[in-house]
Order: structure tokens, then C-alpha cells, then sequence
């Protein structure tokens, strides 16, 4: 297991190479920089109460490839999520400079009507899990130049707590022998949510896939979509740039979507998905005007 040390220090490697990028303003990649080291440093002091779990059941989703929670029932600590949603407002209102206004002008309205209970923090974390609902609606219209703030903020603030619930129930999956194996569905076994962001790792090229909400990750099929599970070799196909070495876009004609890889094997660095999703941003563009969509936002909630 990675050291909070190892952990750190890959950030900050990270970091260094997304300020390189052109493409990618330097405010936001202070903003992100700033939330992910907010979040590493969150990782401690989260309670996960296990629900009751049917273990014949359970046994049984796996076998056929289902998810055996679903986003409304992951555990969650709700406490530890509201402390920290409110340390990144802080952080991001305490007068820092080189984050971006808008973000800046979002987070002080937020932050008032936390205080002024003008904002139900449960409901809002519900809607990030299950789908957009009439508080991310409403909140858009408020900060219409960020109107992605309080997802932003939100799905910021739930990262710790679900890899923390992840983390249980693999642990409780392996003490009562249940092995998802490969999977033959490109969804995630825990929550059942797509993949944002896929990994090639070990000499073999195994094919692992990271959950776009609950960030668990399982290998899958190396030949197939992770998006539709297409296994027709005709229409799977895959393009790198030189100028992105170490991603690679997988792209499936039968549903018309693309999926980025990370591929660090032959290179002196350690994956950051969050981070190397933006990082490798000029391939999404390539893939768009070939006409592929992408089936999931990054997990920035952006």
C-alpha cells in the first residue's frame, strides 16, 4: 500500500508536468492541485459503517456481473464530508491567489448560505451521487460563471470518505472469499457506475479499469468496450500522439465512444488518474472531432 509520503510525492510530480501544459489555464490547475492536496490530507479519521450485507446475494451480482451497492446505498461519513466540503471553501476563499475568480465568487456565496442554511448539504451530496437534481439546478443559475461549483465542491468533498467505503468493502469482499476477477462488464462492481479513465499495468497489459464515481478499480477485458462491452475486434480501435506519451484513446464504432489510457509502463512515473485525466485533455479533443463522445465527466464533476 502507498504511503500518504509516496502518495504526496506523486502529486507533486504530477503537478509539475500539468503546469507545462499550454492548453490548460494555470488557474485551474492551482485549484486542482489545491483540492487534491486537501483531500490526501483528509484521509485519516473517516468512520464507514458496513450496511448489512447479504453474502449469498452478493455472490450471486458478482457471478453475473451486476454491482452489488448502488450509489445511494455506498456508505458514506456524512461528518467527515461536511468538514471537509467546508475546509475546501475556506481554502479557496481565504484570499489565495491564482485560483480562478469565478470559482473564488462561487465558493463566498456557497459558504454564506452554508452558514445562513440556505443549502442542504445532504441533499446536494445525493444529487452528486444519483444524478443532477434541483439543487445543482438551482445553484447553477446562482453562479452561472461557475455553474459547476457545487458539484465541483461536492464531489471534492466525497472522494476521501467513498475510497475509505471502497477500501471496506474490497477488504470484507476478499475475508469472505467473493473475487470479482475480470469483469466481462465494463461497470464497476461496487457501485455500478462506467469507467472514466482506464490503466494498463504489469508486463502482461493487464486492463484495469477506475470507477468515474466511487474511483475502485478492477480489471476488465483487455478487448473490449468498457462502455457498451462490444467485443468486435472490427470496431475496436485505439490512436496515441507522440506529444502524449503514455496515453492512448480507445475509441468503439458501435456505441461512438472513447475511453483514455493510462499506459506509464515504459515510463519512470506513477499514475495520478484524477490529474492524468486532465493532463492528457488534447487527446479528448482529437477524439471529439472524430466524432466519439465521452460517456462520463471527469471525476472533478467538470
Amino acid at each position: 500500500m502507498e504511503t500518504m509520503a509516496h502518495k504526496q510525492k506523486i502529486l507533486s510530480k504530477t503537478l509539475k508536468r500539468l503546469e507545462q501544459k499550454e492548453h490548460l489555464p494555470k488557474e485551474l490547475i492551482s485549484l486542482l492541485g489545491q483540492t487534491a492536496e486537501l483531500q490526501l490530507s483528509a484521509q485519516k479519521d473517516i468512520s464507514i459503517q458496513l450496511p448489512d450485507l447479504d453474502l449469498a446475494g452478493i455472490t450471486n451480482q458478482v457471478t453475473r456481473g451486476d454491482s452489488f451497492l448502488t450509489p445511494a446505498t455506498l456508505p458514506l461519513d456524512r461528518t467527515h464530508i461536511s468538514t471537509l466540503f467546508s475546509q475546501l471553501i475556506d481554502s479557496i476563499t481565504s484570499g489565495r491567489t491564482g485560483l480562478p475568480e469565478a470559482m473564488v465568487a462561487a465558493a463566498k456565496l456557497i459558504k454564506t448560505a452554508l452558514k445562513d442554511n440556505g443549502l442542504d448539504l445532504d441533499k446536494a451530496v445525493d444529487e452528486s451521487l444519483n444524478g443532477p437534481g434541483p439543487t445543482m439546478a438551482k445553484w447553477a443559475e446562482q453562479t452561472p460563471e461557475a455553474p459547476a461549483a457545487l458539484n465541483f465542491l461536492v464531489r471534492a468533498a466525497l472522494e476521501p470518505s467513498l475510497s475509505a467505503a471502497v477500501t471496506a468493502l474490497v477488504e470484507w469482499l476478499g475475508q469472505n472469499g467473493i473475487n470479482t476477477a475480470i469483469r466481462q462488464t465494463g461497470t464497476c462492481p461496487v457501485c455500478g457506475n462506467l469507467p472514466y479513465i482506464l490503466e494498463l499495468r504489469e508486463k502482461e497489459g493487464f486492463r484495469f479499469a477506475v470507477c468515474s464515481l466511487c474511483r475502485h478499480e478492477y480489471r476488465i477485458r483487455r478487448m473490449a468496450c468498457p462502455v457498451c462491452d462490444n467485443n468486435d475486434a472490427k470496431t475496436l480501435k485505439f490512436f496515441t500522439v507522440p506529444e502524449e506519451p503514455g496515453f492512448r484513446v480507445e475509441t468503439c464504432d458501435q456505441c461512438k465512444t472513447y475511453t483514455k489510457t493510462i499506459d506509464f509502463r515504459n515510463l519512470d512515473r506513477k499514475p495520478f488518474p484524477s490529474l492524468n485525466d486532465l493532463e492528457s485533455m488534447t487527446l479528448d479533443f482529437l477524439a471529439t472531432e472524430q466524432g466519439y463522445s465521452r460517456a462520463t465527466l471527469s471525476v472533478w464533476g467538470i
